[in-house]
């Protein structure tokens, strides 16, 4: 139709599109509305969440039907205006939608209380798929990157560890209004997500589980009524394939519908195997499906069945790690290496001290003769140069196997009074590791941990109705857990020539003369396919009643306060054996601790000892005829016994301590409170004060087989926050400062491992003390700091959030810390400890801070063109345990980005950038180090609606 025939337009026809798009765009304000309601009210309230979630869902069932008849209307209108009018019609939509997008920050206005949230429709426009890529959208949060089991949460610099799942997590992790005993459980790929809140600061009160740092809380999309099917295919480097699919609708009419999501992740990791290109380092080989379902036989009951699965699968993330030479000495001039323990020493030689006195000794001769013609990555013969190449020459690689999967069932009822919730939920966790020691020789074999946890969760709790004076929430949950931590080592036959001490690999080898091929033959089958198995049976039985009550004072003047009491019940189990000899259990020793193993008895220098039963003299005998040709123990030369002797402290040494077990009890009463002042200055600007106090469960730990318990960690914590919406609500502004106060504070420490000290000390080595990582207490740390978040949506067709903070989070009192690597000189059996009070603590950026943007403007229209961009801001930290010099990782920055075209029809293609500048900065590390795993990746994205 020509502009003449625009310009007469049936006037009836135009006012009856009109009076459809003004019915739109008010239904899509009233489901704005009972977004806010429903989903920011869900800390503070959550008063009638479901009725108006369901009610939100029959209205967007109307304004899909009322969508559709103006498409149809505005498809009979052939003219240039109406396609005109159509385009301005999609810009309006468009900032509706922005604006649904942030209905939850503007809910976050009335909370008093450090938060922030993230929308699905952030994360899925950058493709952010775990945790890493959720916590670098908001202020003051931190994923501590490992594999599947070591990653940790932390939120204002609290909550770093390492792999001790006999601590709770100091973050609470809520998913789905189920609280995870582990974090592991969500170190996986999340998917059609609605929302995710982080929320600061002690937390219990409200539900779920207490947690002394904060809380993230995810939410999926709820099943609704309305049909509903999107999918989307990406496409990108390094052979990714991702592929997502949600779609669900009615079972039957106004009782029963479902939802379904499914997403496959698979694709190469950028660092391959030199050992074998097959393989590659933190690659994804993930499936993971959701089935949902919503019953609501009345208007005041609903239920929602949740099941989720991700089945077993490979990945390849353990053994990422770069090697180097350590420094060659000590600040005192001290050698760091005057024992021969370190690769360098075994590959290429040694000096056992400065000077003219000094003696070199060259590499092992067994490891360096080895060659590897069929695999061009490494030199033949190996040497230092192949171990210190970056190649990953490991020979092992089967990865860690991991699955998870759980349901739970949430059903609420309106009793007229409040609203009654019971929520019941079961959830899995496994984790299977074979790892290796970075060489392609026979040394580690089946070797590396595993992890079997299973979690049982009731909650009930009840919300009142809104009060004039007084609204409240009540409850009660118990969660039990059953785990099973597996710590396994599996020797080849290369472990003896790796594993011996330089004066026993001398013993064995070096100066055997005559003797030397039965000392290979002792070196070799020392340890080979042996197999020692231990484990930690770890059960948990927490039970807690909790409240929450806001006091009405004035219209603009409200108190919350809360208390929560918990009673723990905690045992843990620790066991260890040999599961297997090998082809070395007569060299085994008499007894480790009190554990029989089935040795014959002698001396350092091989000489039998007058204790020995017939049966054990037997076992001596078959040694000398195996390894010398001899009839019996008694013909062997001296020579011949301290080969004996050396092998058999070798074998000892590696099989280390064994138990038959040893159990330790924890029992405890645990209290948690709140109390927190507000005031509207304005409709649109709320101050307010809040103490929280909060005591995380302290632990039954055995440390060397030895009762070691944890204490509660106690944590006070004090805020002074200002919530506001500017400029018409276009602008949401939220900043606080804090301070927290823990005493006892449980973190992975670093403890004198009595049983190595002991073994090192009568190996003659110059620097004897060893330490085991475990969980223990700090005395007292302190931190304080300041939290911002702002939103902005007054420029035409963008979106703008910025982030940041600054945190000290240190040390206030820590005598009892262990030695960094290269003050290991000052350590002693007398001294095994040093003061680092006032250092900050591993992990925590002094400053960081994020900032994401968002366009999007309609072109040839009816299509809209959108950019958006990600970037999260860090400045330099620690990422050592003990805050080594070498632990330092550099200030940076991170982005991801995207770019593309969406059409009427919803289609959309995508151009996606992940780590868009490729920043891959890692510390030095005192002999190795573990580079980033995820540099610069970049895919195409196809999404729409089926």
């Amino acid at each position: 139709m020509n502009s003449k025939n625009t310009e007469f337009l049936d006037a009836t026809k135009k006012q009856q599109l009109q009076a459809r798009k003004f019915k739109q765009k008010t239904l899509t304000a009233i489901i704005a509305s009972l977004t806010v309601i429903a989903s920011g009210y869900s800390y503070a309230q959550q008063k009638s969440v479901d009725e108006l979630r369901a009610e939100s869902s029959r209205l967007k069932e109307l304004l899909e039907k009322n969508e559709q008849q103006l498409n149809e209307a505005e498809k009979n209108q052939q003219s240039n205006a109406v396609i005109a009018e159509k385009s301005a019609a999609d810009t309006k939509l468009g900032r509706v939608v922005v604006r649904s997008a942030r209905t939850r920050l503007v809910a976050e206005h009335d909370v008093p209380q450090s938060s922030s949230v993230v929308t699905g429709v952030e994360l899925n426009r950058e493709l952010s798929l775990d945790l890493g890529a959720i916590t670098r959208r908001a202020s003051n949060i931190q994923f501590n990157q490992n594999n599947t089991r070591g990653g940790s949460l932390s939120i204002r610099g609290l909550g770093k560890r390492a792999f001790t799942e006999t601590q709770d997590p100091s973050v609470g992790l809520i998913v789905d209004n189920v609280p995870y005993g582990l974090t592991e459980l969500g170190n996986f790929d999340f998917y059609d997500i609605d929302s995710v809140d982080i929320l600061r600061g002690p937390r219990g009160t409200e539900g779920g589980l207490s947690a002394s740092a904060g809380v993230v809380n995810l939410n999926t999309k709820r099943p609704s009524f309305t049909p509903s099917s999107d999918f989307q295919l990406v496409y990108g480097q390094r052979d990714a394939v991702i592929a997502k699919a949600n779609l669900g609708g009615t079972v039957i009419d106004d009782l029963l519908a479902w939802r379904g999501s499914f997403i496959a992740d698979h694709g190469r990791g950028f660092y391959s195997s030199g050992y074998d290109s097959n393989n590659s380092f933190y690659n994804h080989n993930r499936i993971a499906g959701r089935v949902q379902f919503l019953l609501t036989p009345t208007n005041a009951l609903s239920a929602r069945l949740i099941v989720d699965l991700e089945p077993k699968a490979p990945q390849l993330e353990n053994g990422l790690t770069r090697f180097h030479d350590q420094p060659y000495q000590f600040a005192n001039g001290f050698l760091t290496d005057p024992n021969g323990t370190t690769a360098h020493a075994k590959l290429a030689g040694f000096i056992d001290k400065l000077g003219p006195t000094g003696v070199f000794t060259p590499g092992r001769d067994l490891l360096l003769n080895r060659t590897y013609a069929s695999n061009r990555a490494i030199s033949n013969p190996y040497t230092l140069a192949d171990y210190n190449s970056n190649q990953l020459l490991q020979n092992e690689n089967q990865g860690q196997t991991v699955s998870n999967k759980g349901a739970s069932l949430e059903v609420d009822y309106d009793t007229g009074a409040g609203s009654l919730a019971s929520i019941t939920a079961w959830h899995t966790f496994t984790f299977d590791a074979h790892n290796d020691e970075g060489t392609p020789f026979d040394i580690s074999k089946n070797g590396g941990g595993g992890v079997y946890y299973k979690q049982y969760s009731q909650e009930f709790r009840f919300d009142s109705k809104v009060g004039n004076l007084l609204d409240y929430r009540v409850g009660a949950i118990f969660l039990g857990t059953e785990d099973t931590i597996e710590s396994r080592t599996g020797w080849g036959s290369d472990a003896g020539a790796w594993f011996a001490t330089n004066a026993q690999y001398t013993t064995l080898e070096r100066i055997a003369g005559t003797n030397r091929g039965s000392g290979i033959a002792l070196l070799s089958d020392s340890l080979n396919d042996a197999y020692t198995y231990g484990a930690s049976l770890v059960d948990t039985s927490s039970s807690s009643v909790y409240s929450k009550l806001t006091w009405h004072l004035t219209d603009r003047a409200n108190v919350d306060t809360g208390l929560r009491f918990t009673h723990e019940n905690r045992s843990t189990k620790d066991i260890k054996y040999i599961a297997a000899n090998g082809t070395a259990a007569n060299l085994d020793p008499v007894a480790v601790r009190g554990v029989a193993t089935g040795g014959f008895a002698s001396d350092a220098s091989g000489k039998l000892l007058t204790t020995n039963t017939p049966y054990q003299l037997a076992l001596a005998d078959a040694v000398a005829k195996k390894y010398y040709g001899v009839a019996d123990y008694a013909a062997l030369s001296d020579g011949q016994k301290s080969q004996v002797a050396a092998a058999k402290a070798l074998r000892a040494g590696q099989l280390g301590v064994l138990s038959n077990g040893i159990t330790s009890y924890y029992d405890d009463n645990l209290f948690t409170a709140l109390v927190s002042p507000s005031y509207k200055i304005t409709d649109d600007e709320t101050a307010y004060v809040s103490w929280q106090y909060g005591e995380k469960s302290g632990s039954a730990l055995n440390v060397n087989f030895a009762s070691a318990k944890v204490k509660p960690e106690k944590t006070n914590s004090f805020e002074l926050g200002l919530k506001s919406n500017l400029l018409n609500q276009t602008l949401i502004l939220n900043t606080d400062i804090y301070y927290m106060d823990i005493r006892d504070y449980q973190s992975a420490v670093r403890v004198v491992d009595d049983f190595t000290t002991a073994t090192n000390i009568g190996n003659g080595q110059l620097i004897p003390v060893a330490y085991v990582t475990a969980q223990g207490n700090v005395k007292r740390v302190s931190g304080k700091g300041w939290e911002n978040d702002l939103f902005y949506s007054g420029i035409p067709f963008t979106t703008l959030r910025v982030s940041a903070a600054y945190t000290d989070a240190h040390y206030v009192d820590f005598k009892n810390a262990a030695f960094p690597d290269e003050q290991a000189y000052l350590s002693t059996p007398e001294k095994p400890y040093t003061d680092q009070s006032g250092k900050q603590l591993p992990g925590v950026s002094r400053w960081t801070g994020n900032l994401s943007a968002e366009y999007r403007h309609p072109i040839f229209d009816d299509k809209s063109f959108h950019s958006s961009f990600s970037t999260n801001f860090f400045s330099r930290y620690n990422n050592t345990d003990n805050l080594s010099d070498y632990g330092w990782l550099g200030g940076g920055s991170q982005s991801d980005a995207s770019i593309g075209l969406t059409t009427k029809s919803d289609f959309d293609i995508s151009l996606i950038a992940k780590n868009l500048f490729d920043n891959r900065k890692h510390e030095t590390g005192w002999n190795s180090y573990s580079p980033y795993p995820y540099p610069r990746w970049l895919g195409i994205s196809l999404s729409g609606k089926l």
